[in-house]
């Protein structure tokens, strides 16, 4: 774990790194510059600051007050080191990000106890995110295509069209379905079409924006949000994307397997208060290009 400590006075410095460096798996940068300190900082995410809270140009609280501004370092535990006997100066340093203190002289035994509790503490912090990340994705995403899920694109569509309807901005949704989806699991197995529902998740991305939205509503039927996207412009953008599907093929082991998709996109309404709207008029489109021989983009009136 990453320890950074500031200090004008080397001796200082450098008394602190000996005794951090006693702590198992910890990597000590010391700096007796301030700003040197908040630029490392900057590029770099330290996990445990010891902070001298008296030093020229750049003091204690200032240092802190710019540490903490940096969204990444918010969480950062910081114990400042003072000789400052008055309880206000204290009040100061808490005030303005600082998570514990230590009085000068430095209690060397102090010093390692207090440290070693701020990293174990931020050590299951940082665990704790990765969980909390991890459980985002495990509610947010289909498992099988890695695009979002049905209900975490509806939750984004609903969002884009309330921004749509409050910035007059243009608004696209398109439903596409696999043509002749349940043929390709008769005849190659479901694992095959697992395969071609996951190839299809990609071509999409990769024909799209990064802001656009790519969702799994359930079975083969996929949905696409695109913001800030006329009609027309979507109408090509589903047509590109259904040419190159139509000319891609899916290998597995020695068989290839070639797919077509049916398309139907609508464009949000000022008279249509949130998506659900578009996605049903889309939808319908999409039932329309079925009926009217598959491979095809249909637009909805």
């Amino acid at each position: 774990m990453k320890v950074v400590v500031v200090d004008d006075a080397l001796p200082n410095a450098m008394l602190a790194e000996r005794l951090l460096s006693q702590i198992d798996f910890v990597e000590v940068s010391v700096f007796t510059h301030p700003q040197e300190a908040l630029d490392w900082c900057a590029a770099e995410t330290p996990d445990l600051v010891i902070l001298d809270y008296l030093m020229p140009d750049i003091d204690g609280r200032e240092f802190l007050q710019r540490f903490t501004a940096l969204e990444k370092n918010r969480h950062v535990p910081i114990i400042v080191v003072t000789a400052d006997e008055h309880q206000r100066t204290l009040h100061e340093m808490l005030e303005a990000g600082a998570t514990d203190f230590i009085r000068k002289p430095v209690d060397p035994v102090e010093l390692i106890a207090r440290s070693r509790n701020l990293l174990r503490l931020r050590e299951y912090q940082k665990e704790l995110n990765q969980t909390v990340d991890r459980l985002h994705v495990m509610a947010t995403t289909d498992a099988l295509t890695g695009v979002a899920n049905r209900r975490h694109f509806l939750e984004r569509a609903t969002v884009e069209a309330a921004r749509s309807r409050r910035f007059s901005e243009p608004l696209s949704i398109a439903m596409l379905d696999a043509d002749h989806f349940k043929g390709i699991n008769d005849a190659y197995g479901h694992a095959a079409g697992d395969r071609v529902l996951a190839d299809l998740a990609d071509a999409c991305r990769d024909a799209l924006r990064s802001h656009d939205i790519v969702g799994r509503i359930g079975g083969e039927e996929f949905g696409i949000c695109m913001p800030q996207t006329p009609l027309d412009k979507a109408e090509l953008v589903c047509n590109r994307l259904r040419e190159t599907i139509e000319k891609h093929s899916v290998r597995i082991d020695a068989v290839s397997i070639q797919y077509t998709v049916s398309i139907g996109v609508a464009a949000y309404r000022p008279d249509q208060y949130d998506a659900q709207g578009v996605i049903s008029r889309a939808d319908a489109a999409l039932y329309q290009a079925k009926e009217s021989g598959r491979n095809r983009v249909v637009v909805a009136g």
